[in-house]
């Protein structure tokens, strides 16, 4: 019998699995692969310092050195680099924004992640800065569909990977295990994603799905080793002169699609900041999962004490998912308690 079946193999679903096997559990994961999936077109930025009122990342000091120790770690284990620390410029818009930046950088908890305290220009044939900006240090990328498919290839290798779509009439929840199909384990833990919204165990939690759109561009001799973050961000791609340009995030939606709206949000946002010639290379989408109070969403069912949930990482899945999965994996191996933001009973 298997301890865990973990339906999903995003960033959640790879995390928990990859804890849960090394503190030597037997493990098996089902998936259908989607390359639309959101953790396959993400970004994969890690920024410690976010939104127009730059405040720190909920457990940056903890969850990003973390992050980066499990990344390199993988990059040993398969021979690969695929993570990569990576300079942060955000933007000013404003005088006002400036002095609160100011105000805010004279803290000492902000002081490891400012590359410098003055306001530095950038070149204004590329970029519209009237205001300057900030440089951020501890900032991060991971090339996650490049990470998804060696970790694919991995649990392929070890043979606990079944592929296919999950079918919740399969499933049998009895007091001490679960059943699917012909295979029994212990727990099952679901890391869907979006996909989340449709399972009849925990539909009925307070989800909010957000569909997000990004482009890819070239952009000539650009800024190859820097993240430029006004309106939107401009990251850099492993291919030379191709960037990562995102986001956008829609509450109401009508499918996973990219669309003109969103295409034109995203082009009318970086006319706010780009001035360099540019040309549209592809155009994405996908629908992420978040939760309203913006905390992933772990632990297990009410009643049906053996199916359990690991998801609503949203947009920071990146580095929230390592430092989430170890502690969930302490919580299920050790009963370390759950820390009470991302434990699900706060909504029952």
């Amino acid at each position: 019998m298997l301890d865990y079946i973990i339906v999903g193999q995003g960033i959640a679903g790879s995390m928990l699995s990859w804890f849960l096997m090394k503190a030597n559990e037997k493990v098996l994961v089902i998936d259908k692969f989607n390359p639309s999936s959101a953790s396959n077109i993400a970004s994969g930025i890690t920024n410690p310092i976010t939104g127009r009122k730059f405040v720190k990342t909920w457990l940056a000091d903890e969850m990003i050195p973390f992050a980066q120790e499990t990344y390199r770690g993988f990059e040993e284990l398969f021979k690969e680099d695929f993570y990569h620390p990576i300079s942060i410029i955000k933007l000013f818009d404003s005088v006002k924004a400036q002095n609160d930046w100011s105000a805010r950088s004279a803290s000492p908890e902000y002081l490891p992640y400012l590359k410098n305290e003055s306001i530095i220009q950038l070149d204004k044939e590329k970029v519209k800065n009237d205001f300057g900006g900030f440089e951020i240090n501890g900032g991060s990328k991971l090339e996650a569909d490049k990470f998804l498919s060696r970790y694919r290839n991995f649990l392929k290798e070890k043979n606990i990977l079944q592929e296919e779509e999950f079918e919740f009439d399969e499933l049998k929840a009895e007091p001490d295990s679960v059943s699917y199909k012909n295979i029994k384990a212990s727990k099952i833990i679901f890391c869907e994603g979006a996909n989340a919204i449709q399972n009849p165990y925990f539909k009925f939690f307070p989800f909010q799905l957000a569909k997000g759109e990004c482009l890819i561009m070239r952009i000539e001799n650009f800024y190859p080793d820097k993240v430029i973050n006004g309106q939107v961000f401009i990251m850099p791609m492993e291919e030379e002169n191709l960037y990562y340009i995102g986001s956008t995030h829609e509450w109401h939606f009508d499918d996973d699609e990219p669309s003109e709206k969103g295409k034109n949000e995203l082009l009318g946002n970086l006319s706010t900041i780009l001035t360099a010639p540019f040309e549209i290379v592809e155009h994405k989408a996908a629908i992420r999962p978040t939760v309203k109070d913006r905390r992933p969403f772990v632990g297990f069912h009410p009643e049906f004490k053996n199916v359990g949930i690991f998801n609503g990482m949203g947009a920071k899945g990146i580095s929230l998912a390592p430092f989430f999965a170890q502690h969930f994996t302490e919580n299920l191996i050790q009963q370390k308690p759950l820390m009470k933001e991302v434990d699900i009973k706060r909504f029952l």
